[in-house]
């Protein structure tokens, strides 16, 4: 009798086992927290309004536009996965509203990154996805949105108006529009921790030529710190905020620039450049902030409770913050 088939079987059944368990290890490596250590914090949160919203999935940013407050992230836990974008009242309710981010039944933008809007341009969105060829790296893509359709569907079907790849990026992409001597321009940053950067592009030669490496797009670099998971760009006094991780994956930052100087210097560590920087002994992760009004202000937090909340940050005396000491950097009542 001929044993070949048995062995044959025996080699699928093997190969099939194999592919099982490395899709296994792989699943719960990737569920592992990331790296934990000491950092020195120098300022808090008082809490003064939370909320937990599941269905925001991994919260990636907060924005303040026409009186709403919307908050956009990754429902990792969807089949299939897909970004979201959902809308609130000023006093953090939800309205019910909501755009899935994606076209004809298929996910679009996965990670959103980065909300920003100006016209004559309209409204921007980033979507930041790991590199299939080099998982140390994401590629960023930039989507020009009619916001109002996208409103009216709830999703994308009628709503995408231009793609743009931003290949000039280092890992990933959060759109902000700033403005730079009455210029308006395009703003983003890096992740990571290798020379990352602040970038600013000429908004109407990067949609032209939809991909930022192309001649003319990049207007300004500015080296900047790590770990850059939003912008926020006040108008009125010239500051862009790069909203941080203290480390990969982990903590709360604040680094406010004067643009001006940043670009006129080619760093955020040249003289004067830095507004001020602050760092909270949270170790979960900052993934957004938009400024309310002096001190006050909304953050955005990938955990599983009180995900978006509003506050007022303070400075403190500055003391180390180990691994795991706290939860978070918020102080509630």
């Amino acid at each position: 009798m001929d044993a070949r088939p048995d062995r044959i079987h025996a080699r699928r059944f093997i190969a099939a086992w194999l592919v099982a368990w490395s899709a296994l290890v792989t699943t719960s490596t990737a569920q592992q927290p990331p790296p934990d250590a000491t950092w020195v914090a120098d300022a808090v949160v008082d809490v003064e309004r939370s909320i937990t919203d599941t269905g925001l999935g991994a919260v990636q940013g907060v924005v303040v536009r026409d009186g709403m407050v919307y908050a956009y992230g990754d429902v990792f836990q969807a089949a299939p996965r897909v970004g979201v974008i959902r809308e609130y009242t000023e006093q953090l309710k939800p309205t019910g509203r909501v755009v899935w981010l994606r076209r004809n039944g298929e996910p679009l933008i996965t990670h959103p990154t980065g909300l920003t809007w100006h016209e004559p341009w309209g409204t921007l969105l980033g979507d930041t996805v790991k590199s299939a060829a080099d998982p140390t790296r994401s590629r960023a893509v930039i989507y020009r949105l009619d916001w109002e359709r996208a409103w009216k569907d709830g999703d994308l079907d009628e709503a995408v108006l231009d793609v743009v790849e931003d290949d000039a990026a280092i890992n990933g992409c959060r759109p902000e529009f700033v403005t730079l001597g009455g210029r308006p321009l395009l703003a983003t940053a890096d992740y990571g921790d290798v020379r990352p950067e602040v970038r600013l592009y000429d908004p109407t030669a990067l949609l032209a030529a939809r991909r930022s490496s192309a001649p003319g797009v990049v207007v300004h670099r500015v080296l900047s710190g790590p770990f850059n998971q939003n912008l926020h760009w006040d108008a009125e006094s010239g500051q862009l905020t790069c909203v941080q991780n203290v480390i990969a994956g982990r903590g709360w930052r604040l680094d406010v620039l004067d643009l001006t100087r940043a670009v006129a210097d080619g760093r955020v560590e040249g003289p004067k450049v830095r507004v001020r920087r602050l760092t909270f002994p949270a170790h979960d992760e900052l993934e957004g902030y938009w400024p309310l009004s002096g001190q006050r202000g909304l953050f955005a937090i990938a955990r599983r409770q009180d995900n978006v909340f509003s506050g007022t940050f303070r400075e403190t005396k500055p003391q180390p913050s180990p691994p795991e000491k706290r939860l978070s950097g918020a102080e509630t009542p």
